[in-house]
């Protein structure tokens, strides 16, 4: 949700509460305004009655607003209001009435006289006074609540443009990011910062990015002297058994060492940005290409392979991660497929699903995909292959999931429809 439309909504929110709060405060105050205007008069009403009967002798009663009784002289009722529910004749209803009862002598004669006025209830000046309260009230609302969107909508314009700015800005290019002055404090503040965040990211991305290019580089020549010098050595006739084996081991593990920095420096140049070449790949072609290069190996493991495509599924990425994808899954799976077994390929509409036998599951399936990770103890994997898939993946927003039923392991990719 976004920040503007979350504080409109809040505003509303919490508006409706106060505008009923203060309808409820404001109608208090009338009721008791109304409360103390009615005993006023009541009070005056009652003496004018009083002063009639002085000079008249007698004052009808006059129900149910005016009422004259002759009591015992005895009897004295000072000022007294009272709320009381009489017979209203004219709506021929029984209603709530404010009455002002007191008694007084006059002429030798002591009169109780009772004097009073419809009174209307607290919820039935809610029920009138609402409306207008809550249209006036409401339409202050809406309008502050306008205005406060259209000078939001205006300060965060700048901000907006700013965070457009960010999106589109690579730490890959040369040019240094630049974001517009806001003329509030705390943006400008906020924009400092990320301009010299983002100064110090492309200097460590840029160190980074040349650390694992230089140590690449520099690795590979000692590792390349050290396997000619084996294989110079190899040519010797007086080297003993022992010797050749040791030589062997060098020379093996020298070539390990050496893809193991090659796919490190693949990694890294993947997390750089340096693959965004995209193109059109046909993902049945490079299968078909992959497993004609693995012929052999296919043959002499005398595995059946069983590729089946709904299409020719054309998806966008760079050439040179596309094929390594390829390659690493399919290597993997042979590797792991016990001889004379199906191993299983098939293209659907957005999904690519590699199958092969084995004999049990694999441990832990959340860990395959993390570097140097492996299930068994073989030197002969490096455990990066499966790594450098899930990082090709990632960068293409794929999802990778696994499974293993009736002895088969799935790798199931998704992806975008072709």
């Amino acid at each position: 949700m976004k920040l503007l439309t979350k504080i409109n909504k809040n505003y509303f929110k919490y508006g409706l509460i106060v505008l009923f709060i203060t309808d409820l405060i404001i109608i208090s105050v009338i009721s008791q305004i109304v409360k103390l205007d009615t005993q006023k008069e009541l009070q005056y009403g009652a003496m004018e009655v009083a002063k009639i009967i002085k000079v008249h002798g007698h004052f009808p009663d006059i129900p149910p607003n005016y009422s004259v009784k002759i009591i015992d002289n005895q009897y004295s009722v000072p000022g007294l209001f009272k709320d009381t529910i009489m017979f209203d004749p004219e709506d021929q209803t029984m209603d709530e009435f404010r009455e002002y009862q007191f008694s007084q002598k006059i002429n030798g004669t002591n009169y109780l006289i009772s004097h009073r006025h419809f009174a209307e209830s607290f919820w039935e000046l809610f029920i009138d006074i609402t409306p207008i309260i809550s249209i006036f009230l409401g339409s202050i609302f809406l309008v502050m609540m306008y205005y406060n969107k259209y000078m939001s909508e205006s300060l965060w314009k700048d901000f907006k443009d700013n965070l457009d700015t960010l999106k589109s800005y690579s730490l890959t290019s040369k040019e240094r990011l630049k974001l517009q002055t806001t003329n509030v404090d705390e943006f400008d503040d906020l924009n400092r910062v990320l301009i010299k965040m983002s100064d110090r990211l492309g200097k460590d991305y840029q160190a980074s990015k040349e650390f694992s290019a230089n140590a690449a580089h520099e690795l590979q020549t000692p590792l390349a002297v050290i396997r000619t010098k084996c294989e110079s050595l190899f040519s010797k006739d007086d080297l003993s058994s022992d010797t050749i084996q040791s030589i062997r081991e060098i020379f093996v593990s020298t070539d390990r060492l050496s893809g193991i920095t090659k796919a490190l420096l693949l990694l890294a140049k993947i997390d750089h940005g340096q693959f965004n070449e995209e193109e059109k790949i046909c993902l049945k072609s490079i299968i078909s290409d992959k497993i004609n290069f693995y012929r052999e190996i296919i043959e002499d493991r005398k595995l059946n392979i069983k590729f089946t495509s709904e299409n020719d599924c054309v998806v966008y990425m760079d050439k040179r991660l596309a094929l390594l994808w390829i390659q690493n899954v399919l290597v993997n799976a042979i590797k792991h497929s016990p001889n004379h077994k199906d191993l299983e390929i098939v293209i659907k509409k957005n999904q690519l699903i590699f199958s092969n036998y084995g004999e049990e599951k694999i441990k832990n399936p959340d860990q395959i995909f993390k570097r140097f990770y492996k299930e068994s103890d073989g030197k002969e994997s490096t455990g990066i292959g499966l790594a450098i898939v899930k990082k090709i993946t990632d960068h293409y927003n794929m999802q990778i999931n696994y499974s293993f039923k009736n002895f088969k392991h799935t790798f199931t990719f998704q992806f975008p429809a072709c």
